[in-house]
């Protein structure tokens, strides 16, 4: 009876366990999607009066926080508020890498996920950066991606 006891016990701990994980990675995407937002805001709040240094300060939290939630719209995010950081403080010349930075990042990372949507959110960013040649590399590729996922159903509803 004991064993029995024991045995029940530790599934239902493993059982706990596992659905803790699947679900943890889902809640830290969110957290992270909403901290980098907050940042942003935060940046956002300090531009306003001229605090300059604690805008920067926050567009540095919100580029970190957008680059570890490992999804391509904090980049884009992060990007723009790099852009409006630097109108702003009448330092355009130093954000702008920033925000090429965070867009490329976004670029791949939409890429890697077969995300036609965020290829173009990238590539729409590399045109209000001025990039020309960025931005239609990026659309390229998102054309790239629609012929390959029309290929791919196509080829679904042939089998």
């Amino acid at each position: 009876m004991r064993h029995r006891t024991r045995t029940a016990s530790l599934l239902l701990f493993l059982l706990i366990g596992v659905i803790t994980l699947l679900l943890v990675p889902e809640a830290s995407a969110e957290a992270g999607r909403g901290d980098w937002a907050a940042r942003i805001a935060e940046m956002d709040r300090a531009l306003a009066p001229g605090q300059t240094q604690a805008a920067a300060a926050a567009w540095r939290e919100a580029y970190v926080t957008a680059h570890v939630s490992h999804d391509w719209p904090g980049m884009i995010a992060a990007g723009d508020a790099a852009l409006r950081a630097g109108r702003a403080t009448g330092t355009p010349e130093l954000f702008a890498p920033r925000a090429r930075r965070a867009y490329l990042t976004a670029l791949l990372r939409a890429r890697r996920q077969a995300s036609r949507e965020g290829v173009l959110a990238a590539a729409e960013a590399f045109g209000r950066l001025g990039d020309r040649d960025a931005e239609r590399r990026a659309r390229s590729l998102a054309l790239e991606l629609a012929t390959r996922a029309e290929t791919d159903a196509r080829r679904a509803r042939a089998h």
